[in-house]
């Protein structure tokens, strides 16, 4: 029997070197097929999260499971977006996803460059499939990014604040994009890493807001899918969730503070 749980964080416990814990005691569970924001300040341990859920990283205690085993390393099981796109330099914008798709599909090389071309242009990058990493914005490299993520076809993906670099158009059309690849066909389990309010509730089902090392709160979202966030933004319940999130930044900003 499957796991009810794609994704289970176990009282983890982790410190970089010397360093004072950065997580403290983190539990949470994610159910599969369930997209789940972390929201919370920067520097708040979301992005060291991911890392562990990825197997790039080891807790110091807890443990993390994937699918209901222990996290032993990373896998073509999850898929995962860095702030810093973390692309091959030798290799053009197709070659890095399609490498990436032969890697997690054991598809031909054909297939892959086809697939590969196919989503760059879903993320507007057709026309760029052949310039090299050096040759592209930081938009548009994270865009070649966040199209090699999602070419694999993974059951679990990891973004860490993908859309950060890109305008808000773009923002708003990788939005659509990724929501929608998700909750179609076989769904897909979501860890999506943002500061931005707005954005965890117009993505997210279900928001885990992180503060002090741990999840410190758990908000359901009120809306299905699929989203148009100009429809759900003039909405009470809209309204009523990003006030109570706002408060929640706004508590977790003065303790910090106080900390320091």
């Amino acid at each position: 029997m499957d796991a009810p749980f794609a994704v289970e964080a176990e009282n983890i416990f982790f410190s970089y070197a010397s360093e004072l814990p950065v997580l403290r005691g983190l539990s949470m569970r994610v159910e599969r097929g369930c997209f789940a924001c972390v929201l919370g300040h920067s520097g708040c341990g979301k992005s060291t999260l991911l890392n562990l859920v990825m197997g790039l990283s080891r807790p110091s205690s807890g443990v993390v499971k994937i699918n209901g085993a222990e996290a032993e390393g990373p896998g073509t099981d999850r898929a995962i977006v860095f702030q810093d796109c973390s692309l091959f330099p030798w290799m053009t914008a197709q070659e890095n996803v399609a490498f990436a798709i032969r890697h997690a599909r054991k598809i031909t090389k054909q297939a892959s460059a086809a697939l590969a071309a196919d989503f760059l242009s879903q993320v507007g990058l057709y026309e760029s499939r052949g310039k090299y990493p050096n040759q592209l914005s930081g938009g548009m490299k994270q865009r070649v990014a966040i199209a090699r993520a999602l070419a694999m076809d993974s059951e679990i993906w990891l973004f860490d604040e993908p859309f950060s670099a890109l305008d808000p158009q773009m923002r708003r059309s990788l939005q659509s994009l990724v929501s929608g690849l998700a909750k179609c066909g076989r769904p897909r389990t979501v860890l999506f890493v943002t500061h931005n309010v707005d954005e965890a509730v117009t993505l997210g089902e279900r928001i885990l807001f992180m503060n002090g090392g741990v999840i410190s709160g758990d908000f359901e979202v009120p809306f299905g899918y699929p989203r148009v966030p100009e429809e759900i933004a003039g909405t009470q319940e809209y309204f009523s969730l990003v006030s109570r999130l706002a408060e929640r930044f706004c508590d977790a900003g003065r303790a910090e503070e106080a900390r320091q």
